[in-house]
């Protein structure tokens, strides 16, 4: 009964609160639909790779090493690496795939390019245990040419027709579909399409190699060339079997490591060790070479519940401004629930009860918000989040902890604030707040105005360098440029196929190539028969034709591009980081030897400026370009058109078409490739706005929550100075000066850590331009200016009292 009776007060009370009552709703709500939005983004985060059974005890390998002056990072693994680890007592299961080339699969008249190909054992679908819906893929997967194929591929290519049984075409050989699995999860670090047996492997080098390199392919230790995983058995010493493994391998490693060396005649170092990778961490923590996708980065996690939790707390501080703003009202309602028997507790009970009431209203408008703003959300920050808090009883049990604790937490101050006053004062309105009071107020509107400055100072630092990043010059021309996937389908003919295209109006160049921006590039090892005596180095190289260099705007520094006619097949360009690392001091006409094959020696023609091969996350390395061989495959063929002009692109589909062997055509532009790289800074950019805005938006709500108490507690002063005739202005600058000493506090504060979020942050770009201490002062002058429009409103709206209360 007493609870129904506080719960009727607590709504009756609402009622009266009018303007006040929204915006506490309103601020609630806004700090709820944030926190709420956090903890699905955090949840997506963390959940990657939980699907898997058993997750926790499995484990992907990578290799570290060192090879002359040259660190190896790599998230690959030789391939006979896995008998070492079958044959360790330790070891459950051990799982190998290597990733297919960009490839054409065909189904009857069906061609589609195809990237999420992958060749695995048999044991693929028991470590990664997706759920199979048709097919028995554990044992299928022994045998040759047998391809599993997620539900989306089962339906792209066959529709309703039963997939098990049915054949598909990749490059000239058949393959056997014997399964239907579901698709991974969205929160994996790896994804497939397909997956065949890694024993058809064999079968593709073998249409152009001997069966000898095949089984030399097989067992070299020295080529990192799959992805490994395994599961230790229960209750097993990571650090100890690691110990143990790389004792093995060293076995049978070193004996080829020196058989090389002395091959080669050299004295370079040549290191290598595996390393082991939880498979839950392989997202947050893994950025090595030969990555399966992009991984995330741990402090956008933390800063993003950092962000959530002090939202939420600052909304709960607002809420308190808010229902003390109405101090005479509150104050006698109270005095006289005291005169008529009302204890301490109930009254305390019935503020808590009221902050409750507001809370529980709060969560529903701000699930139904975020139901309403998920799918903006998804589209404008490129997220797969789904709201679904009721699937479970720790969802349920999660909402009802999240609304008791900002109840609980909102009112509580209310509660003893106003339960703890004489009721012969509240009615006599013979009330006071000393220093202390107006203090706590001061310090928690500083500490909201400290998280805003930091917001908008960090999300401006980041679109400063994103922008930064976009507009500098990467050392190639990227405009005009139209890229074609899978290139090599017009190898046979590339000559011919150039030509045409190039008749076609607007058209400058056309090129091939095998790397562009961003991609892995292939890394090869050389040694300079001249120079720094047994130098060994692995450069990265991209095989590309002659005109390579028009269409991508390369600039020379010495010598001359790489020719056809002039007989380069046999040469090298060399851009100046590389240059540098091998120390030439005359480059032009110097040999370069390829190591392990000493009948192979190119010559560098040409020097080439450095230009951002990979992305501004790295520092310029080393780069070869050499001359495409003739049918040599290759993976893009790129169209420079001139500026302005609009291609007709179905007119070089007609060429594609008659030159690939009808080929799917797919394209894009090289300018949105790049914009790839950055995508993830983006999303995080777009997030850190929204969470500025919205923390912005809650300061000013603290203004107004606060100006609002001044107003009601100076109420007797400001109505004597209306009657005295004192101007508003006289009246809106005292209230301002009372707390704006707070706001210039807490821009301040937060400009020190803001400095540091954005340096911790600059520190994944290896090219980083602060924004400069400019956009502190501005935002500074910003939200100074902010507060005090907000001030002149509120204190002009409530300045004209013209009565004595």
């Amino acid at each position: 009964m007493m609870l129904n009776h506080h719960i009727k007060v607590a709504i009756r009370s609402i009622r009266k609160q009018g303007i006040y009552a929204l915006l506490n709703v309103l601020g609630l709500s806004v700090g709820l639909v944030l926190g709420l939005f956090v903890i699905l983004l955090v949840r997506h985060e963390l959940s990657y790779d939980s699907s898997f059974s058993d997750n926790e005890r499995i484990y992907r390998i990578a290799t570290k090493g060192v090879l002359g002056n040259n660190n190896i990072n790599s998230a690959t693994t030789p391939l006979p690496l896995a008998e070492v680890l079958l044959n360790m007592e330790e070891v459950e299961e051990v799982v190998r795939f290597i990733p297919g080339a960009n490839n054409v699969v065909k189904y009857k008249e069906l061609r589609y390019n195809e990237d999420g190909f992958l060749f695995g054992d048999s044991s693929f679908f028991s470590l990664f245990d997706v759920n199979m819906l048709e097919g028995k893929s554990s044992y299928d997967l022994r045998e040759s040419r047998n391809v599993v194929i997620t539900q989306t591929i089962a339906k792209k290519y066959f529709g309703e027709e039963h997939p098990i049984g049915k054949n598909i075409e990749r490059e000239g050989l058949i393959y056997n579909v014997v399964g239907v699995c579901e698709n991974l999860p969205a929160a994996s670090h790896f994804d497939f399409g397909f997956v065949a047996s890694l024993s058809t492997v064999d079968e593709i080098l073998l249409q152009k190699n001997d069966s000898a390199y095949v089984e030399e392919w097989k067992s070299d230790w020295l080529s990192l060339k799959c992805y490994t995983y395994l599961k230790l058995e229960k209750n097993k010493d990571v650090s100890s079997f690691i110990s143990e493994m790389n004792d093995q391998k060293d076995k049978l490693l070193r004996p080829e490591i020196a058989k090389v060396m002395e091959f080669e005649q050299s004295t370079d170092k040549f290191e290598l060790s595996f390393i082991e990778q939880p498979l839950r961490e392989i997202h947050f923590s893994s950025h090595l070479g030969e990555e399966l996708s992009s991984n995330s980065n741990p402090i956008y996690i933390k800063l993003f519940v950092f962000v959530a939790i002090f939202v939420l707390l600052t909304t709960c501080v607002n809420f308190m401004n808010l229902t003390t703003a109405k101090l005479r009202v509150k104050y006698k309602e109270v005095g006289y629930r005291q005169l008529v028997g009302a204890s301490r507790s109930q009254l305390i009970m019935q503020f808590l009860v009221e902050a409750l009431v507001y809370a529980l209203g709060a969560t529903f408008i701000g699930m139904v918000l975020l139901e309403i703003l998920l799918p903006f959300f998804n589209g404008f920050f490129e997220l797969n989040l789904e709201f679904n808090f009721f699937r479970g009883w720790i969802d349920f049990f999660g909402i009802l902890l999240v609304l008791l604790t900002v109840g609980l937490l909102a009112g509580s101050f209310p509660a003893f604030f106003f339960s703890g006053r004489k009721p012969e004062k509240l009615i006599s309105g013979d009330y006071k707040i000393g220093k202390p009071g107006f203090l706590i107020r001061g310090i928690l509107v500083t500490s909201q105005f400290a998280v805003a400055m930091f917001l908008v100072v960090v999300a401006t630092a980041m679109w400063w360098q994103i922008s930064f990043v976009k507009e500098s010059d990467p050392g190639f021309d990227s405009n005009n440029v139209i890229v074609v996937e899978r290139g090599h389908a017009v190898r046979n003919d590339l000559s011919a196929f150039k030509e045409e295209t190039k008749k076609i109006a607007g058209i400058k160049y056309v090129s091939a190539c095998n790397s562009l921006p961003g991609d892995d590039y292939f890394q090869g090892t050389f040694r300079i028969i001249e120079g720094v005596e047994n130098q060994v180095m692995m450069l990265p190289i991209n095989y590309v034709d002659e005109d390579y260099f028009k269409v991508m705007g390369i600039t020379l520094k010495a010598g001359r591009f790489l020719s056809n006619e002039l007989g380069d097949s046999l040469g090298i360009n060399l851009n100046v980081a590389a240059v540098k690392e091998l120390k030439l001091s005359k480059p032009l006409d110097k040999k370069i030897e390829v190591f392990g094959n000493n009948d192979w020696a190119l010559n560098t023609v040409g020097v080439i400026k450095d230009f951002h091969y990979e992305s501004y996350f790295t520092e310029i390395k080393p780069l070869a370009l050499i001359l495409l061989p003739e049918k040599k495959r290759f993976e893009y063929v790129l169209i420079k058109h001139e500026e302005g002009v609009k291609v007709d692109l179905e007119e070089v589909k007609v060429l594609w078409d008659k030159y690939s062997d009808g080929a799917p055509f797919v394209y894009t532009s090289l300018d949105q490739r790049i914009d790839k790289l950055y995508e993830e800074d983006v999303r995080i950019a777009k997030i850190m706005s929204v969470f500025a805005m919205l923390s912005l938006f809650i300061a000013l709500l603290g203004v107004v929550a606060l100006v609002a108490f001044i107003i009601e507690y100076k109420s007797g002063t400001f109505a004597v100075k209306n009657i005295i005739g004192a101007p508003r202005q006289s009246i809106i600058r005292q209230v301002f000066s009372m707390y704006s000493i707070y706001v210039i506090a807490g821009v301040m504060l937060a400009s020190v850590p803001a400095y540091w979020a954005i340096q911790a942050w600059g520190n994944s770009y290896a090219y980083f331009e602060f924004v400069g201490m400019s956009a502190f002062f501005l935002w500074a002058l910003t939200l100074v200016a902010l507060s005090f429009v907000a001030t002149f409103i509120q204190t002009f709206r409530g300045s004209g009292l013209r009565s004595v209360a």
